[in-house]
């Protein structure tokens, strides 16, 4: 009975020690994961105190502060050159009120109705132009939209040299006349544009207010 009575206390003291490591191991995770938190918190902090202070330092920093704000005023201002290069590739601008991308060319935003902003990129919208087919604007020039890529309709009729048209002045042997082929009756399209009721500009169709005037489609 004694080598049994031993045995059953020996069982106990592993599975007690087993349960206490156990209970260690999980408080310890525990409290790694309490202190990650708190780091975390720290680093957001030590993030926006040093943010706050560029805001309120742009130009009467200390001199150990130099480096790391140059660099920081350098990295924003490729930031918003960059954010302008990718509007103007659209041909569109950021809406002032609602923050919408709408069409450079458009004297109100057509989801809010605001007033376009006078960008500073506005001369470069002298050198846009809109697609016929979805209203893009795209620079002048442009063969195919960049948009939609359907081809531009400026150059449908190429320009005729005059040794073009002295050529095309030699008569020339009659052919027989080709049939003209039956009229075809037109298919019927679902309406792609919206026009004002209030001036009558045509716009896109998911467009609710008009670009032209700010009136509501």
């Amino acid at each position: 009975m004694a080598f049994f009575d031993d045995l059953g206390k020996k069982l106990t003291s592993v599975s007690q020690t087993a349960v206490q490591k156990t209970k260690d191991v999980a408080d310890i995770a525990k409290i790694n994961a309490e202190i990650s938190e708190l780091e975390r918190t720290a680093n957001h902090l030590y993030f926006q105190i040093g943010k706050l202070y560029v805001a309120k330092h742009t130009t009467d920093y200390e001199s150990d502060f130099a480096g790391m704000i140059g660099s920081v005023i350098e990295s924003e201002r490729k930031i918003a050159e960059c954010r302008q290069r990718i509007q103007d590739i659209k041909g569109v601008v950021c809406c002032e009120k609602c923050g919408a991308e709408i069409s450079a060319g458009s004297a109100f935003c057509s989801f809010c109705g605001a007033p376009s902003p006078k960008s500073a990129t506005s001369a470069n919208a002298q050198n846009l132009e809109k697609c016929s087919s979805c209203g893009a604007m795209i620079p002048h020039g442009t063969r195919f939209c960049t948009a939609c890529g359907k081809p531009m309709l400026r150059d449908a009729v190429p320009p005729v040299s005059a040794e073009q048209a002295s050529v095309e002045q030699v008569p020339e042997a009659q052919t027989p006349a080709e049939p003209v082929p039956a009229e075809q009756t037109p298919v019927e399209q679902a309406p792609t544009s919206k026009t004002c009721s209030s001036c009558g500009a045509v716009n896109e169709p998911d467009c609710m207010f008009c670009t032209e005037c700010g009136n509501k489609l």
